[in-house]
């Protein structure tokens, strides 16, 4: 099975095709580009979002050699209500399939108002005749069965403009859910599924935090703080433009300064004309500055959201690239912790981290609630086998060499 998947953000698209093989998953195409016209996961101006996307589409339809017609896409936190709801039906002797999905259906019908989309839906738990608790009712008797879900909405209105972008480039948008989850199937652990924790993406603009119990997203906030605040204050100390800030920040400097070199510099000219040398360590610690106080902001935004004890954290974002990232996370955060590190082929950035997780969660919801989703149909499908099958070779000796490498 193929799928794809669209991350949209304020400042970059990304996309990422995989194809799930024995329950695994392997990339066969992905792009990142600049966005624009975006802010807050809102189209503020509908040309250059397109623009924006018709690259990102035309890049990864390149690299496959077939065009894409099907994907999902996600949205940020931003726009999201997360809300607990229940809802139960009567039950005439063994609960079958149909009655938990009657059920489950009707947390939606009678609660979510027909303004609203759904964007995520899980079971916490079942209830059977007022009495029982359990996981998976599935063949017990009962006579009523209720259930109580963790609801994600959406309003529809900011819907529209993105499938119309969509529509105009001759995509469907099959399914659709918001970014933590994605980041949340990429980076958890089997130990996490059981216990109460933390997922952050450290965006550009704005960092969304999430609270998981058991591998469920039961709420989350979104602060109005992002790495674009160091790039402000790269530019402004050094008095260089943006780009050459986003430059040295990717490419130069590390975000813990007890990693840096004294000894490695660089000399560019300012926007003054001035001729200026740049240390590493000085300018790790202008990141290292930045980058503390918004993991402080976090903490205190994980105690306003759950009183309870967290057992783990996970932290994500093209910002945790950057050497020394978890040292910096192990000063702030007592428990356990998982910084996102994406080794996969063709994906090695932690950019992709929410777009590689979409497609395992999509796999996931087929699996789990009979869905067939088809995003390829037979004569690209086709196409695409040919291509994989001129390539397979190479692809197999990477991974031979890859594997010898790991010991």
């Amino acid at each position: 099975m193929i799928y794809t998947s669209v991350d949209i953000g304020s400042h970059s698209i990304k996309i990422v095709v995989s194809e799930k093989i024995n329950d695994k998953f392997y990339v066969l195409a992905s792009t990142s580009v600049r966005s624009s016209g975006i802010k807050k996961g809102i189209i503020k101006d509908k040309e250059l979002a397109l623009n924006s996307l018709k690259e990102a589409i035309t890049n990864i339809n390149k690299d496959l050699g077939v065009s894409i017609t099907k994907v999902f896409l996600s949205f940020p936190l931003f726009l999201v209500n997360t809300s607990i709801e229940t809802a139960d039906v009567s039950v005439s002797g063994i609960v079958s399939f149909d009655d938990i999905k009657n059920v489950i259906n009707k947390t939606v019908s009678e609660n979510i108002s027909s303004k609203e989309e759904v964007l995520y839906l899980e079971p916490i738990v079942f209830e059977i005749d007022s009495d029982l608790q359990v996981i998976d009712p599935k063949g017990l008797t009962a006579e009523k069965l209720k259930v109580r879900c963790a609801v994600s909405t959406i309003e529809k209105k900011y819907l529209y403009d993105y499938f119309t972008l969509f529509q105009e480039l001759k995509v469907e948008v099959v399914d659709l859910t918001y970014g933590v989850i994605g980041d949340y199937f990429e980076n958890a652990n089997m130990e996490m599924n059981r216990k109460l924790g933390v997922l952050v993406n450290l965006g550009y603009s704005k960092s969304e935090i999430a609270i998981f119990n058991k591998g469920i997203m039961l709420k989350g906030e979104v602060l109005p703080i992002g790495t674009k605040k160091i790039d402000k204050d790269i530019s402004y100390i050094y008095k260089i433009d943006k780009k050459e800030a986003i430059q040295l920040k990717e490419n130069f400097a590390v975000s813990s300064s007890k990693y840096a070199d004294i000894n490695n510099y660089i000399e560019l000219d300012n926007l003054n004309g001035e001729r200026i040398k740049i240390n590493q360590v000085e300018i790790s610690q202008i990141i290292e500055a930045r980058l503390k106080e918004i993991l402080k902001s976090v903490k205190n935004e994980i105690n306003n959201l759950t009183n309870r004890t967290i057992s783990y954290i996970i932290i994500t974002g093209g910002i945790t690239n950057l050497v020394g990232f978890p040292y910096l996370v192990d000063e702030e955060f007592k428990i356990d912790k998982i910084v996102s590190n994406i080794t996969s082929i063709g994906v090695r950035n932690n950019i992709y981290s929410t777009s590689l997780g979409l497609n395992k969660y999509f796999a996931y919801k087929a699996k789990s609630r009979n869905i067939d989703y088809l995003l390829f149909d037979l004569e690209n499908k086709e196409k695409l086998t040919s291509k994989k099958n001129k390539v397979s070779t190479r692809d197999n000796l990477i991974e031979k060499i890859e594997a010898y490498l790991k010991g």
